[in-house]
This record gives structure tokens, C-alpha cells and sequence, in this order.
């Protein structure tokens, strides 16, 4: 480890550019996030687990718009990595700034059918890696902000897709114990997409039809999301909110 990694990082508004990591970066909303921050003059951590040909097209496009990009590669639900990644990144850029919570799998798994493999991936994913990932960025930074991304589903009781369903309500809670706990120093706040994107290999007009049943009665785009975002990073008294963004459709 280098000696500009034992030192703690501030987010002082003099620095020229901020440093961002964003786990499951490589692709769909991963990547408009990173592209996003990119824009805003942050240089991108950018985590993946198999895409590799998603990250490498990802990071160039980063450095097209002129930020740096690291490609951090490892399975956050089995091989623990969140400390390396962490490690790596402060390294590499001596300081953090900003820490995105995406990286998620979206199983259609009911209670009934769930065997212990299932609830590890799920609970090493959605719950494990954000809070040591949160810890060791906390303990790098002197302030910062925690994102995690979440889902409308945490407001209901759905049970289609019961372990997906349970570990992001844990991480909601999570998102709002950290928000108390790091404070002053770091904000913790959730965005809670809708329908935004379709589950990859999804059948013809799942989103469609899902997003006729929400007040709006139309889906997102990715744009709403990478817009709450932005709000996020730019309103520095919010703490603790969770960011529905999701045409109302958790009022149904």
C-alpha cells in the first residue's frame, strides 16, 4: 500500500476533480451513473464483476469526456473484495469522494423455492458489501457521500422475488442507520427506481405493462434516475432520504 493511502481524504471545494466508485458500473444503469459523474468532473472507480468488455467500452468512454477511470474487477457477493476495492481506489486516485451502492442481482425467487445459495448471494450483495464497503470508504474519507441503490419494492410486500425483495429492504434500513451514524461527516441517502429498465432478458413488454399500473402510467428513463442523483450529490444537507423515483408506484 502506498503512503498516500494511510492518509484520510477531504471533500474540500478547492480540489480540481472528485473521485467516485460505483459498483456494478460497467453497464445499463451502472454505466449512465458513471458517464453522469463523469461529466460533473468526477474521475470514476468503476467496479464490475463478469462484463469486462462493458467496463473497458465504459472506461472510454470516461476518458473520452476527460476524467480517469479505474477498472476494479471482482464478485462482491463471493469474494469479499469491498476492502480491495476500497484500498485500490484510494491508491490509485488519493482520495474518495462519492460511494455508489448499484452493483445488485434481480432473481425471481419465492420463499418456497429459495435454497441457501440463493440467500447468501443475495445477502453477501445487497447487504454484506455495501456495509463494508460504507465502512472502509468511511474510514478514508474525512466527508463524503453514500448512495445505495434501492427499489420501489422496499415500500411494498411483494413476495415474487422474496430474497431480492428482503435484502434491499435491509439495505434501506442500513441506509438510514449509516445516515445517523456518519453524520456529520458523511451523508448517507437511497434512490428507490420504479419502472426504469426492464430485467435483462425480460419478456416483450414487461416494462410497458408494469408501468401502466403507476400513477404516471409510463416508465422512466434512466435519466430520472441519474437526475436524483445529481440532487443528491449536489444538495449537501440532505441526509437520510430515501429518493422514490418511480412515477408513484409505490402508492399502489
Amino acid at each position: 500500500m502506498s503512503g498516500a493511502a494511510g492518509a484520510a481524504s477531504s471533500c474540500g471545494e478547492n480540489r480540481i476533480s472528485k473521485v467516485a466508485i460505483v459498483t456494478g458500473g460497467a453497464k445499463r444503469l451502472g454505466r449512465a451513473i458513471c458517464l453522469s459523474l463523469a461529466a460533473a468532473g468526477y474521475d470514476i472507480a468503476l467496479h464490475f464483476n463478469a462484463s469486462i468488455e462493458d467496463a473497458r467500452k465504459t472506461k472510454k468512454e470516461i476518458e473520452k469526456i476527460g476524467r480517469r477511470c479505474l477498472l476494479s474487477q471482482g464478485d462482491l457477493s463471493k469474494d469479499l473484495c469491498y476492502r480491495q476495492l476500497i484500498d485500490e481506489s484510494f491508491e490509485t486516485f488519493g482520495q474518495l469522494d462519492l460511494l455508489i451502492n448499484n452493483a445488485s442481482i434481480f432473481e425471481k425467487i419465492r420463499f418456497v423455492d429459495a435454497d441457501q445459495e440463493h440467500f447468501d448471494d443475495n445477502i453477501d450483495l445487497h447487504v454484506k458489501a455495501p456495509f463494508f464497503l460504507s465502512q472502509a470508504f468511511s474510514r478514508r474519507c474525512e466527508d463524503g457521500l453514500i448512495v445505495n441503490m434501492l427499489d420501489t419494492r422496499v415500500s411494498r410486500y411483494q413476495t415474487e422475488h422474496f430474497l431480492y425483495t428482503l435484502t434491499k429492504k435491509a439495505l434501506k434500513e442500513m441506509t438510514l442507520l449509516l445516515a445517523k451514524e456518519l453524520a456529520p461527516k458523511i451523508r448517507v441517502n437511497g434512490i428507490c427506481p420504479g419502472a426504469i429498465l426492464a430485467p435483462e432478458k425480460s419478456r416483450s413488454g414487461y416494462l410497458k405493462e408494469l408501468a401502466g399500473e403507476t400513477p404516471m402510467e409510463r416508465p422512466g428513463q434512466m435519466s430520472d434516475i441519474v437526475s436524483a442523483l445529481n440532487y443528491l450529490v449536489q444538495s449537501d444537507y440532505i441526509n437520510g432520504e430515501i429518493l422514490y423515483v418511480d412515477g408513484g408506484q409505490q402508492l399502489i
